[in-house]
């Protein structure tokens, strides 16, 4: 049995996916004759923030971890154009029909959890499994809340400061890893430095982050916790929740939602929301135990 706690030597490569407006780049790992994974980052990260963890998984394991649109090295969504739910689950479609998959997994962290469900939810045939990091649905709000939600979404994405407003220049990268963690303290600087990777491209006096400052507008992205267990119900997936110990949710709403689920199960690691970067090796087991449960032949991490 291979062991994967040494320094892994699977190939790692790029992939560029045509879409209408651009293209959506990807992160490879594996080989393509391995059971096909598609990794769906959170808000405002990129593909680097599966780097720790991926080399922890089992090499029959061929993964893609995306970056979103408006994310890493992802194409922004044109002039006039917004980051819905919906249009996420459309990316994953267009992602998993340029790839050629007719059947995939799925590994999502936060923010990309709440699309990795809906289309699970959708198009029950193309997922095998998923794997969910910290979160299990979109946000969800009231609906009574939301027209005064959407007044508010409507007037600042349309204001010009958010289409005219420079983007902040750094000096250096190591700035920008500071300014990550400044506005996410619970990183540590070598996942911060990860996601500064994917994340920065270098202009004449210094560097800037590539996210489109639309996607932080995240109000398009939530639901009603109604839309969210009708979701859940129509997952037929064998699903595994990962929680960490000081998680952004409610571990008991989260139980409570996995028993929507018809095949699931839960489970709370030491660390915080960004655990899988901070903190892989104790997430790696129980990813590599659900992912392979039905690959034949599969190695097994040792960790």
């Amino acid at each position: 049995m291979e062991d994967l706690t040494k320094e892994s030597n699977i190939p790692i490569s790029e992939v560029s996916i045509k879409v209408p407006w651009g293209h959506i780049a990807g992160k490879v790992w594996g080989h393509s004759n391995g059971q096909p994974v598609l990794a769906l980052h959170g808000w405002l990260d990129n593909a680097g923030s599966f780097d720790k963890l991926i080399p922890l998984l089992s090499h029959d394991l061929y993964i893609v971890a995306i970056d979103w649109p408006g994310h890493g090295l992802s194409s922004p969504r044109p002039a006039g154009a917004y980051y819905h739910l919906i249009n996420m689950v459309a990316d994953l479609k267009y992602v998993v029909d340029g790839l050629g998959w007719s059947r995939f997994s799925i590994l999502a962290h936060s923010m990309g959890v709440g699309p990795a469900i809906t289309f699970a939810a959708s198009l029950p045939e193309l997922v095998d499994r998923m794997v969910l990091l910290e979160g299990l649905t979109p946000v969800q709000i009231k609906a009574k809340d939301f027209p005064t939600q959407m007044g508010i979404t409507c007037t600042v994405l349309t204001a010009p400061s958010m289409q005219n407003k420079p983007e902040m220049v750094y000096p250096s990268l190591e700035a920008c890893v500071s300014r990550i963690m400044q506005a996410n303290s619970e990183l540590t600087k070598e996942a911060a430095t990860a996601l500064v990777q994917r994340g920065t491209t270098q202009v004449d006096n210094g560097y800037i982050f590539t996210r489109d400052r639309r996607v932080k507008l995240t109000s398009l992205l939530h639901t009603t916790e109604e839309i969210s267990t009708s979701y859940l119900e129509s997952i037929k997936c064998p699903t595994l929740v990962i929680m960490a110990e000081i998680s952004v949710f409610s571990h008991e709403k989260i139980k409570k939602l996995v028993q929507v689920l018809k095949e699931a199960k839960m489970i709370i690691v030491s660390g915080n929301h960004h655990v899988h970067l901070n903190n892989a090796p104790v997430v790696a087991p129980a990813v590599n135990e659900h992912l392979l449960k039905d690959f034949p032949g599969a190695h097994k991490s040792q960790l």
